[in-house]
Formats: structure tokens, sequence, C-alpha cells
């Protein structure tokens, strides 16, 4: 509630004024009864409590204005314990409200008959002390919205400089009213300088038009930003104070492309805690001497090429390298070329301006590219990227430069690339399915992932921490793997390796009954697993020739055995596609490639 009392000069001026003018006694009191401003012998008591104050009472409890005339005998007087001797002749009483709460009352006052006779002859004499009390209300509440505004505009302002986005407010015409601390410190916009200055001294005209002329709402259009000589790309989002007209102006947000990337990253991050090494198990030596390599390099910014079967853990592999680097603040952009059907890898990859094509969204869309600068981009499969692709990315890894589809900017990019793939490039060379060029920019540093078939000692550990996983996930209390169980996972050749074994965990446990995952809560193909399946695929091997260090051979073992395993049907090999995680096109063009021979014939029998 207001105090009145912060505005006593005021209050002791309309006192003097009416007492002056009617030759009477004025007198203001606040809510608690303290004497705000008086006249005449008032005046000693200003700042005091009012020692008789029963009917300033009665008129700030009951909300209204009295006419007094006979001061004894009076209703407003009743509980006055000097009304007897009171000396007062006529009084008019009225109430200060401020927001409909009273917050004070005014007294006008007469001590003899030439007084009181002013105070009750002049029929409007009581209206004019209730418009004075309304005086003084409009007063108090003008000054009270006059605090709350500029408090409002103040949060409003810290609000603003709060933003991380850079923030410009224009008026109708586009002249800069207002500009927050990020517009200036981020892209030197200095309120000296464009404050009173037209918004198109920063943007570009089509733009300026459409925020002006049309009152348009923009979301996340680039544009470049005009500083000086140099230009900005930036996201801009705009709002119109008043979408109906066009006279409330128009509050322009700029994000940069890094904001975007910081953004993406939180996205991009597979789960709650960022990945490290110390997620990685491995115990055998062949593990142990990978993560160390691994470790060295991630500190470095060198392209990195990972090597390995499907699902051996390339990709969370890229993750820690990424996360123990200096580009951990960064993104991770994590794209699959496998998973993304020729026609639109490109623009994936690189993005595309507005009118690229049919149904290209407005105002363009950046591309994995663009979106990991600052960070990591991570290509699976990039044995898959088709050849008229390749020249583009290779042009973009010696520049590091893109542009966009249906574009002719050049963006520039500050990215590290880190590359996975299952299938042997050098093979995909020297049939001129992968540029040699773009092969040897990629394999800066090679890292090679063992299947989990050659890392036996790390079944055990692996198998224990995604049964703790999947349990708490599936809200089960399944704490141990039976011997017979562990048995089998270490003869087992787990062809889908680590996906393989967490696909087959998750499994059991929704299956098992009991706190043991026992044989019979495993999956079909593990219960009728044949270890003379292997010898199989030994003398298979050997008929071919010594294939043991050849990745295609064994490349194309996986890919029969899978089929086996889900059967040759089309669901089945659709189903060995998602295993081996390939593309249903890319597997069929493999099975072309062995037609006709040995190992095809055995298996597919």
């Amino acid at each position: 509630m207001i105090q009145i009392s912060k505005h006593a000069d005021y209050m002791q001026n309309i006192a003097e004024i009416t007492s002056d003018l009617f030759n009477l006694v004025t007198t203001i009191v606040d809510r608690d009864y303290v004497r705000v401003a008086g006249t005449h012998h008032f005046l000693e008591t200003i700042g005091k409590p009012v020692k008789n104050h029963h009917v300033f009472r009665y008129v700030m409890e009951k909300d209204k204005s009295v006419l007094i005339n006979e001061p004894r005998n009076d209703i407003a007087c009743l509980e006055c314990y000097s009304k007897d001797v009171c000396k007062k002749t006529a009084a008019i009483y009225s109430a200060i409200k401020v927001d409909n709460q009273v917050v004070g009352g005014l007294a006008v006052i007469g001590y003899d008959e030439d007084q009181k006779e002013r105070i009750i002859s002049n029929k409007t004499f009581f209206h004019f002390v209730q418009n004075l009390s309304q005086l003084i209300s409009g007063k108090l509440e003008a000054e009270q919205s006059a605090i709350k505004l500029g408090t409002s505009l103040k949060k409003n302002i810290a609000i603003l400089n709060a933003v991380h986005d850079g923030v410009i407010a224009v008026d109708q015409n586009g002249i800069i009213e207002q500009i927050n601390h990020s517009a200036s410190t981020y892209f030197q916009i200095k309120e000296e300088t464009y404050l009173g200055k037209n918004i198109s001294e920063l943007l570009p005209s089509s733009v300026v038009k459409g925020i002006v002329r049309d009152n348009k709402p923009y979301v996340d259009k680039e544009v470049d930003l005009k500083l000086a000589n140099k230009s900005h790309s930036v996201f801009l989002t705009t709002e119109p104070v008043n979408r109906k007209a066009l006279n409330g102006g128009t509050v322009l947000s700029f994000k940069r492309a890094q904001e975007i990337n910081t953004l993406t990253k939180h996205f991009s991050l597979s789960g709650t805690q960022p990945i490290t090494f110390d997620n990685i198990l491995g115990e055998v030596p062949s593990m142990k001497s990978v993560i160390e390599m691994a470790k060295k390099v991630a500190v470095g910014d060198s392209n990195v090429l990972i090597l390995g079967e499907s699902g051996t853990g390339k990709e969370i592999f890229a993750r820690a390298i990424h996360n123990e680097s200096l580009r951990s603040n960064g993104p991770f952009i994590a794209i699959n070329s496998a998973a993304i059907p020729e026609p639109l890898l490109e623009s994936e990859l690189f993005g595309y301006d507005e009118g690229a094509f049919t149904g290209a969204r407005r105002g363009g869309k950046p591309g994995k590219c663009e979106l990991a600068s600052g960070g990591t981009l991570f290509l699976d499969e990039v044995g898959d990227i088709p050849l008229f692709l390749q020249s583009k990315f290779l042009r973009m890894i010696q520049e590091r430069t893109i542009e966009r589809v249906g574009g002719t900017k050049t963006i520039p990019l500050d990215i590290r690339i880190i590359t996975a793939t299952h299938r042997n490039l050098e093979e995909m060379v020297l049939n001129r399915e992968f540029r040699e060029d773009l092969y040897y920019r990629l394999n800066v540093i090679p890292i090679n992932l063992p299947p989990l078939r050659e890392r036996l000692d790390d079944i055990y550990a692996i198998s224990m921490l995604n049964l703790k996983k999947f349990s708490h996930r599936l809200n089960k209390n399944i704490v141990r793997l039976s011997q017979e169980v562990l048995d089998l996972f270490r003869t087992y050749p787990w062809p889908g390796n680590i996906r393989e074994l967490e696909n087959t965990i998750e499994y059991a446990i929704n299956i098992e009954t009991t706190d043991t995952i026992t044989i019979d809560s495993l999956p079909a193909r593990m219960i009728n697993y044949n270890p003379n399946h292997e010898t199989l695929r030994k003398q298979v091997s050997d008929a071919m020739g010594s294939i043991s260090s050849d990745t295609t051979h064994q490349e194309n073992i996986e890919l029969v055995e899978t089929i086996d395993k889900y059967g040759w049907s089309t669901e089945g090999k659709k189903q060995a596609a998602d295993e081996l995680g390939i593309g249903i096109a890319t597997l069929y063009r493999k099975l072309k490639k062995l037609k006709g021979s040995q190992l095809l014939e055995r298996y597919s029998e």
C-alpha cells in the first residue's frame, strides 16, 4: 500500500492553499492516523500520531465523506471521548483512496460561527472537499503508476540485457530505439552509433521491407548482418509489437551460428552424461592398445578413420574422442551415410538455400557439416557415400568451406572430421568405388576396433554392465548370469558384436522371471547355436584361400551368416541388413557380387 507520508510536501501545499482560500483549518492524516499535513494549530503536530482520531477512523472504515454540523451529536462523533468539550463548530471529512484502497483522510474544519457558516451554507463546498480528496488520490495514483512503470521498464531492460541473443527494437519506420547488451557485445552494434538510425544500415533491404512495410514476422531466417566492412551470418527472428497495425514497431532478435551449435550439442549427446574413455570397457591387450591410442589422438585435430565390424562401438569411440578433445564444448554431429537415401544425402550434409528444390523449407536449412562448426562431424558408414558426393566432400575437407545446395555463398567451417566404416576402403579404391584422394584425406589416423569374438575376457564385464542397465530400465531385479550362459557367451561368435550382446541381454531380461539369466531366456538363435557352424566357416575360408587378413572376405562371411540366421526371404534379408547396419539396397548389391561363389552356395543351400 502506498504511504502518503512520502508525499508530505505536496499534502502540505494542498492544506495551505485550501486554508488560505476559505479561511478554514485543514489537515491530512495517513492510514495509521499520523498527521501528514496541517495548518494553524495542527502545524506543531505534523509527523505525530493524532490523539483523538475517532472521526478519521469512522470515515476511513466507512470509505465515505461526511459533513458534520453538530460535532457533539453527529453519528461520526459518537465514540469520540472529547466530544463534550469539542471546540469544532463544523467540519467535512473525506477518505483518500489509491487503487480502491483507503490510504488516508482529509479534513476541513471550522472553529467559529463564521467558519461554520462557510462550511454548511455553501452547498457546493462539500463536493469541493470530495473532489479535493479525489485530486489527491489521482496525484498519488499517477505517481504510483509512474513508479510501477519505471520499475517495469527497468525489469524489461534487465530481461532484455539478460537474453543471450542480440535484440534490437525498432519503431514503425524502422528507426532503432533499443539495443541490448548481447547485440553490443557479440555484434559490436554500439548504442551511440546506431540509436536513432534506420535498421536498413544493418540488414538487407528486402528484409527491412518485410519488417517495416509488411509487418512480416520472420523465424530463424538466415541473413547477413552488415557491420562496417564485415558481414556476420546470423539467424533472425522478428516479432511485431502489434500484428494488426503498422504503428507498434518490431522486436528483432539475432542468434549467432555458434549459439545454434551450442544448442545442437545438447541434443546430439547420447544420454545425460558425455561419453568418455572411462565408459569404454576393455581389458584384453588389443582393446587396451586401441583405447590408449585413441586417447593420444583425441587431443589433436587430425582426421580419424575408425575401422571395425558392425556393432563394435565405432560411434562410442568417436564420441569419446570428441569429449576428450579441445572441441568438447562444441557440437558433436553424427550422420549415418547408409541410413539416408542418396538423393537426400547431399542436402543433409551440406544444407540447402531457399528455393533450391521443390519442397525446400522457406529460408533454407543448414546441413550437418555447418551445424558441426566449432565441434566434430562424425560420418558413419563413409564407404556408402556415392561417388558424385565424394568429390564435394573432399573439397570441403581441403578448403574447410561449403556451399549449400542451390546456394552461391561460401560458408567457412571449423570442424574435426571422424569417419567410420566396416568396409574395406582400400579394396573399394582399387575397384574405383571410392576416391583414392578422399581415402588418404580421411585415413590420417586409422583406429581398428577388434570384434567381440577376439575379446572373450571382456564379455563378462560388458554383460554385467548391460544387465544392470536394462534391469533398471525394465524395472526387473535380475543380478546374474548362469554359468551355462557365460560358457555359451564365450563360445558364441557374436557376428553382431557388442550391439548383438546388448540386444541379447535386453531380450533375456524381458523373458526371465527369476533373478538369474538362464539359457531358456536367450534368443532362439543362441539356444540353437551349433559350434560346427564355425567349422564350416573355417572350411569355406580355407577353400577361398587365406583370408584372415582380408577384411572384405570377412565381411562377406559375416553377410551370408547374418542372412542365414534370419532367413533368405525378403523379410529375413531386411532384418539382416538392419543388424549389419546397412541399407537393403547395399545388401543386394553385395549379394550380386557374390553370385556364383562357393561361399554363397554353401550358406544358402
